[in-house]
């Protein structure tokens, strides 16, 4: 049956890790997988996951199921105890001896993480970006873009104008191979279009702050970057459904079946669009999305570690509907290693054993399942990228 353990891995999301993560206290490292709200308000902490926690709060951060499953594999990796104590000592000394770059590169071995795209506008070379082993590529953060170039624009024109060329200039010359967008937190996939008449008006009242006008304004710049996209050839990553943490505005505004008005535009056909965090827990809402509209794929980053305790039945639902030569695998890790590679780990858990269903079912053919395993883990992502074996 088909057994994916040693399956090249790219992970389709991530974010960069941190030097101040080499060494950790135990619940700081249950923390790393925290994406909800702390409950001491700190000034000047704008990540509500880092404020201040009270005891009652700390008591619940190792009972996370995506924490037991961190801990239960790290275990098995480094030979000790299978308690959060044993495996941040072991993770710690080894941080010690060889660095935290030293450390992820140990991880990404095990996992077989062999490329990353890497949600950073920081440029190649750059120091933080070196602690990621591996091959990296990187995402172009549409946001603070925009919020740079909106304090500087005189008129919407101009706003687009610049952000185009700063996005072109990203992909021919600097090679960044797509940009990522928060349509859904920051306006809504159920909000109207807007076009560039309307977003000329209001442009004045979005710079001076009025978020009503920032969301037209938002909307405008995103239905122009999806032309763009197809001029120059990039694909568009769009954080879907729910990940935790503070939140703007609605929450149902970030099912992905609220983009069908937008996306049914038949201008919009050739836009290469990835539904990121696979609209969790709108799992098959996303796959219908890929199923339907021919350039959208699915990325089951985010959900692939955090709902480890239903790992499987997630994979079932996105595998049920996405074609799967269109479904990437992404950790949307950040911080310390352990995230990523616990992605990669579990996706290939996963996958092994929803395919070995498959085939023992009648299904799909063993050789069939070897090759989805494979795509979904590696080749699709390769395949979308450009990349060669």
């Amino acid at each position: 049956m088909p057994d994916f353990t040693r399956c090249p891995v790219i992970d389709n999301h991530a974010h960069v890790l941190e030097p101040e993560k080499a060494a950790l206290e135990p619940i700081w490292l249950a923390r790393e997988f925290f994406h909800g709200i702390a409950d001491i308000p700190t000034a000047g902490v704008a990540k509500s996951k880092l404020w201040g926690a009270s005891d009652e709060l700390l008591l619940h951060f190792p009972h996370m199921g995506v924490v037991l499953t961190a801990v239960c594999q790290l275990a098995k990796l480094f030979g000790c105890e299978p308690t959060l104590e044993a495996v941040t000592a072991e993770r710690n000394r080894r941080t010690a001896a060889t660095g935290l770059a030293g450390y992820a590169k140990m991880l990404y071995d095990d996992a077989r993480i062999v490329c990353s795209i890497m949600d950073s506008n920081l440029p190649i070379g750059d120091p933080i970006l070196d602690l990621t082993p591996g091959r990296k590529l990187r995402l172009l953060q549409m946001d603070p873009l925009l919020q740079k170039l909106l304090g500087t624009s005189g008129s919407y024109a101009e706003l687009l104008r610049l952000f185009q060329a700063a996005v072109e200039k990203a992909i021919r010359e600097d090679g960044f191979v797509g940009i990522k967008s928060h349509l859904g937190e920051l306006v809504g996939f159920g909000f109207p279009p807007v076009e560039a008449d309307e977003a000329e008006r209001i442009h004045g009242a979005a710079a001076a702050g009025d978020g009503e006008a920032f969301k037209k304004l938002y909307m405008a710049v995103w239905l122009a970057t999806m032309l763009q996209a197809q001029e120059i050839g990039f694909p568009i990553h769009i954080h879907t459904g729910i990940t935790g943490g503070l939140w703007n505005g609605s929450v149902a505004q970030c099912d992905p079946f609220l983009l069908v008005p937008i996306l049914r535009q038949p201008r919009f056909l050739k836009t290469r669009l990835i539904l990121l965090h696979a609209g969790h827990p709108w799992m098959q809402h996303a796959g219908m999305m890929a199923h339907t509209f021919p350039h959208v794929w699915v990325d089951i980053g985010w959900t692939t570690p955090w709902a480890s305790q239903r790992i499987v039945e997630v994979y079932r639902d996105v595998l049920g509907l996405t074609p799967l030569s269109k479904l990437v695998i992404g950790s949307g890790g950040h911080g310390s290693p352990e995230v990523s590679w616990l992605a990669a780990k579990l996706a290939q858990i996963a996958l092994g054993e929803v395919l070995t269903d498959s085939v023992r079912l009648g299904l799909m053919a063993e050789k069939d399942a070897e090759r989805t395993g494979r795509m979904i883990l590696h080749d699709n992502a390769a395949r979308l990228y450009g990349l060669k074996s």
